[in-house]
C-alpha cells in the first residue's frame, strides 16, 4: 500500500489508504436522479452501475508524538460486512508499509462512529474484542459518542450500523481509553479538534496548523469531490441533512478564506477549495 506523504509546516501527515467500497448511485445523494449522480462520479463505476469510493486514515506526527485519524473498516471487513468490505479494511497493511506498528500510535481520532472509521479500532483475541491501539487515548466528540452508546440513539440507525458500535466501541471504553470533548481542543500542538454535525449528531472535523500553512481534515462532512459541485447533495446517511448542507458550506468557506488545504476520507485526493461565480470547485493539490 502506497502512503503519501506531505507537510502542514513542521506537521508530517500520511495518507493511509483502507482500501474502498461499492455504493449505489442513491447512497451518494437521496432524491437525486441516478443519471446526475453516475455523471458527477465519472470513471469510478464498475459494470454492475456501483460507484467506487475510497476509504483513506490518517497519520499526524506533531510535538513527537502520533495520531491516527479514523480506523477504516477493520480486518475482519469481509466477515462483519460480507461483499461491501471485500475491497477495505486495508488500514493495517498501509501502517505497515509506512513502518508503523499500532503501539507507537498515541492518539486515536475518531471523526465519528459509523462503520467504516470505527470498524479497525478492535480485533478478536481469545475470543474477546480488546482495543487494536492499545496504548492510545482514544478522542470522541461527546455528543457523537452519546448517541452511539445508547440504546435510544442505536435504534435510530440501520442494524448494521448499530451492531458496528455495539461491537467496536465498548472495548475501548472498558480499557480506559475513551476521552470525550465538547469543545474546540486542542489534543497535539498545531491540531485542534472542531465540531462539524450533520452527517452525525456529533461528527467532527479537524485543523491543522503550523506556521503560515493550515489543513481541514473534513472527515464525512464532504463524500466526494461531487459535493464541491453539489453541495447541497446529501446522502442517506446523512442524519441531520440541512445541518449537513450548512456545515458543509461552512467548512468549505472557512479554508477558502485561510487557504488551508482539504483532506477528507472519501476524496481520492487532497487539495483546495475555491469559489467561482458563486460555485465551490475543487483544485487538486500539487503532487
Amino acid at each position: 500500500m502506497q502512503c503519501e506523504r506531505f507537510t502542514i509546516g513542521s506537521i508530517e501527515c500520511q495518507i493511509l489508504p483502507d482500501g474502498e467500497a461499492m455504493y449505489w448511485p442513491t447512497d451518494l445523494a437521496a432524491g437525486v436522479p441516478a443519471d446526475e449522480i453516475i455523471a458527477a462520479h465519472k470513471g469510478t463505476m464498475n459494470e454492475n452501475g456501483q460507484i467506487a469510493v475510497p476509504y483513506n486514515c490518517l497519520l499526524i506526527r506533531a510535538g513527537g508524538r502520533i495520531s491516527l485519524v479514523d480506523t477504516g473498516l477493520g480486518a475482519q471487513a469481509v466477515r462483519e460486512f460480507g461483499a461491501f468490505g471485500a475491497s477495505a479494511g486495508r488500514l493495517m497493511e498501509s501502517l505497515t508499509a509506512c513502518g508503523i506498528d499500532p503501539g507507537d500510535v498515541d492518539l486515536v481520532i475518531i471523526s465519528h462512529a459509523h462503520p467504516d472509521h470505527i470498524a479497525g479500532l478492535t480485533a478478536e483475541s481469545r475470543g474477546a474484542r480488546v482495543p487494536v491501539f492499545s496504548r492510545a487515548r482514544h478522542y470522541f466528540w461527546q455528543s457523537e459518542w452519546d448517541f452511539w452508546t445508547s440504546e435510544e440513539g442505536l435504534a435510530e440507525v440501520p442494524e448494521l450500523l448499530a451492531s458496528a458500535a455495539r461491537r467496536h466501541l465498548p472495548p475501548v471504553h472498558q480499557a480506559g481509553l475513551v476521552e470525550l470533548v465538547s469543545e474546540e481542543t486542542d489534543v497535539l500542538p498545531g491540531v485542534r479538534l472542531l465540531p462539524a454535525p450533520g452527517h452525525t449528531p456529533g461528527h467532527m472535523a479537524l485543523a491543522i496548523t503550523s506556521g503560515d500553512e493550515g489543513a481541514i481534515y473534513l472527515g464525512d462532512a464532504i463524500l466526494g469531490e461531487a459535493h464541491f459541485d453539489h453541495p447541497d447533495w446529501v446522502s442517506p446517511h446523512d442524519s441531520i441533512p440541512a445541518l449537513t448542507v450548512t456545515t458543509r458550506e461552512h467548512l468549505l468557506d472557512t479554508a477558502i478564506r485561510e487557504k488551508r488545504l482539504l483532506i477528507a476520507f472519501h476524496l481520492t485526493a487532497r487539495g483546495y477549495a475555491d469559489r467561482i461565480n458563486g460555485h465551490y470547485r475543487f483544485r487538486h493539490a500539487p503532487a
